[in-house]
């Protein structure tokens, strides 16, 4: 098991190197750039990760892990609708703030092999159309209750992943026109949680 200074610097480049994969992509990125990113010298990040695919690999399988994994468990859940609605707000919001450039990071490598979102979803165990298909069942569920307006589960998973994960895909557009250093734009996407969950909530009513 790594010691904790091992554990840190492992983050320190695994966080530096997510950066740069975002920015430039994975042909574009350069060892050299995630070692300067991460504030640290070359033969250091070598010690740590042989090359730069063995730290995209690893970025890649954690965060969709711990992003995809997690809405897999609360899905997987016996819990109601509407707190289904609300952890999820609360996991992908977490994840980025977390993470900033997690969004831009998976949706650009899954945009340019989309195979890796079966690949790694098999790895995990997770089947994306079996949560779905749950999902959407218990939504219909709710509509033939009456206890929400009419709405297919795929439109209502999608409208929650639009207001969650955009504001972060935008960030650098976002934080410019609205004057926001990272700790301002942290702090209204906490807010958001709440403001999402309740839009979301006043959109399904009957």
């Amino acid at each position: 098991m790594p010691e904790p200074k091992e554990k840190a610097t492992e983050t320190l480049i695994l966080d530096a190197a997510m950066k740069v994969f975002t920015q430039r992509g994975y042909d574009g990125a350069r060892t050299e750039d995630i070692a300067k990113e991460a504030g640290i010298n070359r033969a250091l990040l070598h010690y740590y990760f042989r090359d730069k695919q063995t730290m995209f690999n690893l970025i890649f399988e954690t965060r969709f892990k711990e992003f995809f994994g997690g809405i897999f468990n609360i899905f997987n859940s016996d819990k109601s609708l509407y707190d289904k609605i609300s952890l999820l707000i609360e996991h992908e919001i977490s994840m980025f703030i977390a993470h900033p450039d997690l969004a831009r990071f998976i949706i650009g490598e899954v945009a340019t092999r989309p195979e890796r979102l079966i690949e790694q979803g098999k790895k995990l165990g997770i089947n994306p159309r079996a949560f779905l298909e749950s999902f959407e069942k218990q939504v219909n569920q709710e509509v033939k209750s009456g206890k929400i307006k009419t709405i297919e589960g795929r439109q209502l998973l999608m409208n929650i992943m639009s207001l969650c994960i955009y504001p972060f895909v935008a960030q650098p557009i976002i934080r410019t026109m609205m004057q926001l250093d990272r700790s301002s734009f942290n702090n209204m996407m906490e807010v958001r949680k709440k403001d999402v969950y309740q839009f979301i909530m006043n959109a399904l009513k009957p």
